[in-house]
């Protein structure tokens, strides 16, 4: 009896789009407090920094703020907001 307010296709489509808000955010947050432009790493870099597979990232990309799709097949990883998210992520660490 109880429709949900929302719909699947429109909560996906909704997630999606503040995914890339925030992914947004985080490169211009990341790149505002110097002049420098951002370096786009390789999948074989950004894993090697995080520490993880090249499969892994390539299965993950879609969730992690710091993926740039570059065309329909290839994928680079922002350095800045790479970084950035490891920060988050063990606040422990220091850079």
């Amino acid at each position: 009896m109880s429709e949900p307010i929302l719909g699947e296709a429109f909560r996906s489509e909704l997630k999606e789009l503040l995914r890339e808000v925030i992914r947004e955010e985080l490169v211009r947050n990341s790149n505002g407090n110097s002049g420098d432009r951002d370096t786009l790493l390789s999948s074989g870099q950004a894993a090697a920094l995080i520490g993880v597979s090249r499969q892994w990232l390539y299965r993950h990309a879609e969730k992690l703020p710091f993926t740039r799709r570059i065309s329909r097949k290839n994928l680079r990883f922002s350095e800045a907001a790479l970084r950035r998210w490891i920060a988050i992520r063990n606040p422990n660490s220091r850079r």
